[in-house]
């Protein structure tokens, strides 16, 4: 997600499998751990029984595609399995890791020889009765209340070990979509074609085309100036973007990427982004955050974030705080624009409809 100076194409796919290892490692969302941190499969381990449903979810955070998640049940075994996939470096190399678990499960859908319920195994074959079970997460068999307080319109609110959630289902009763936080699993439909989300990180999004202004076919529209936005004048906002860019003494993944405010030593673009969104506020500006793709040195597109400013008269600057580059149309292609603090959601989608091969990314001729 950082594209810091010198040969940005190379270092954008190992920095970003850096901040997406740490901060896998770091989140507490319920569900999560059992998604992204599932242990692998033993060598040697029985072949898996005859599946007879299966559902695959995207797992994203910040409507940043992250990786996938796939739930599969054998009735005949009992067996619950969940498989993720994920980015993952390892000795400098960049690459998709897969993880898997299985639980045996009684027939009322506990864990065999506990009194708990898998929390995934819970919310995917819903929706869930009001009222409060005992869950348990399938990776560190950490358990306790997982509780539902509200259905309504096919969608269900409650609290996993504390953490409120909201999910949503089909017309089946089965799980849909489900936001934790900033973090989102939405439904991938049987049958379709999916590009694992790692490549999104390990390979980029191939450019069509070697010169000329980046764009997307079909077209994909990008609001110029969102309404929450104020007028500032350019010069300060430039100075800001400085400040910003100065105060992060190492231009590499951390703690600050998963902060609204971007508070932290070290830091890549999402965190650079929201330092300048939360230091603006603080003058009484508001900013609007990008999503988007950065291409450089005729290579791939690759997902990178930086922020839009408001202008007096109604225009509007680009700011890159994490390099201080310009942002220019030949190398930053915005997807969409997000209000700080508030869900992704129109990225979200547009970044799954990039994953599902919807639109491609082309140069102006």
């Amino acid at each position: 997600m950082l594209a810091p100076m010198g040969d940005r194409s190379h270092t954008v796919p190992r920095i970003v499998a850096r901040f997406l290892n740490r901060a896998l490692r770091g989140l507490q969302a319920p569900l999560l751990s059992a998604l992204l941190l599932s242990l692998p499969a033993r060598a040697g381990a029985p072949s898996a029984p005859s599946v007879s449903e299966e559902a695959r979810f995207v797992f994203s955070w910040k409507g940043i595609p992250l990786g996938t998640v796939t739930l599969a049940f054998a009735p005949g075994a009992r067996r619950f399995t969940y498989t993720s996939r994920h980015v993952h470096t390892r000795s400098g190399h960049v690459g998709q890791r897969t993880r898997e678990v299985a639980l045996v499960l009684t027939p009322d859908g506990h864990v065999e020889g506990r009194a708990s319920v898998p929390q995934s195994w819970w919310l995917w074959r819903g929706p869930p009765a009001p009222g409060c079970v005992t869950g348990r997460e399938e990776l560190s068999g950490r358990e306790g209340p997982h509780c539902v307080t509200a259905v309504r319109d096919g969608a269900v609110e409650g609290t996993m070990l504390g953490q409120p959630f909201t999910a949503r289902y089909d017309a089946r009763g089965r799980l849909q979509g489900l936001e934790v936080g900033e973090s989102r699993f939405t439904g991938v439909a049987a049958g379709t074609r999916l590009r694992p989300p790692p490549d999104l990180f390990v390979e980029g999004v191939p450019v069509e085309g070697t010169r000329g202004a980046l764009g997307f076919a079909p077209p994909w529209p990008v609001v110029r100036r969102p309404s929450w936005v104020t007028d500032w004048r350019a010069d300060e906002a430039r100075a800001l973007a400085a400040e910003v860019h100065a105060a992060f003494a190492e231009k590499a993944p951390g703690a600050a990427d998963w902060s609204d405010t971007g508070e932290g030593e070290g830091g890549a673009c999402l965190a650079h982004a929201a330092r300048f969104a939360a230091r603006a506020a603080a003058r009484g500006q508001r900013v609007a955050l990008v999503q988007g793709l950065l291409a450089v040195d005729a290579g791939p597109a690759r997902p990178h974030a930086w922020v839009r400013v408001g202008l007096a008269g109604g225009g509007t600057l680009d700011l890159d705080p994490t390099s201080l580059d310009p942002v220019l149309p030949g190398t930053h292609l915005p997807l969409a624009l997000a209000e700080p603090g508030a869900p992704a959601v129109e990225a979200g989608e547009r970044w799954l409809a990039l994953l599902r091969g919807e639109h491609r990314v082309v140069r102006a001729r």
